[in-house]
């Protein structure tokens, strides 16, 4: 009897490695896979009335967006186009309800994005001084010239929630964080999966 349940509970055992092999994969697969029918729906769709009858061929639409996408992105450094762009967000930051959702979508891609590459990516340690226990976070701003709040010698600090896409913004002084020597995206994994990865 004890020999069967540990059958069983190796199988289970192996069952649930093969899910946690399986489904980061799949995810990745299936966003790839959705992104790609979006462009090969909408511009290939595009390319379709434009070509003549029988030019078209499957794959030119995602093609097409992968061009279209790196041709904005060098655009957006000419001067006219990224004024265009300006005056077009100017438009979205004025619509109610609709900025929020705008400069919320914008702040978080930006920050994302490379732009800024180490500007405030800094992973810290936070440590108040009369608890006995640390929480890992990253420094997003240090400046608050800009802002009615923040003082001297403080720093904002975001505090995410393990599987959560939720989190606390602290503004702490800078003296309780201690810089960690951690690539950022290491320390996201990190937090996210509650420090159940296994990557170093």
């Amino acid at each position: 009897m004890n020999s069967e349940n540990h059958r069983f509970s190796e199988i289970f055992r192996l069952f649930f490695k093969g899910l946690a092999t399986i489904i980061p994969i799949a995810l990745t697969l299936i966003i790839l896979f959705w992104l790609a029918g979006l462009a090969e729906g909408g511009v290939g769709r595009a390319i379709q009335f434009l070509l003549p009858e029988n030019w078209y061929v499957r794959g030119m639409g995602l093609v097409a967006g992968i061009l279209l996408v790196i041709l904005i992105g060098l655009l957006s450094q000419v001067y006219l186009f990224r004024k265009l762009i300006d005056f077009g967000e100017g438009i979205l930051d004025r619509m109610p309800v609709v900025k929020s959702v705008f400069r919320a979508t914008k702040d978080f891609v930006e920050y994302f994005s490379g732009d800024d590459q180490g500007k405030f990516n800094q992973v810290v340690l936070v440590r108040h001084p009369d608890l006995k226990f640390s929480v890992l976070g990253f420094i997003t701003r240090e400046d608050f010239s800009n802002l009615p709040f923040g003082r001297e010698g403080e720093v904002a600090v975001y505090l995410p929630l393990s599987y959560q896409i939720a989190g606390y913004t602290l503004f702490l002084p800078k003296d309780w964080c201690e810089p960690v020597d951690m690539p950022f995206e290491d320390a996201v994994r990190l937090i996210l999966t509650a420090a159940m990865t296994r990557r170093s």
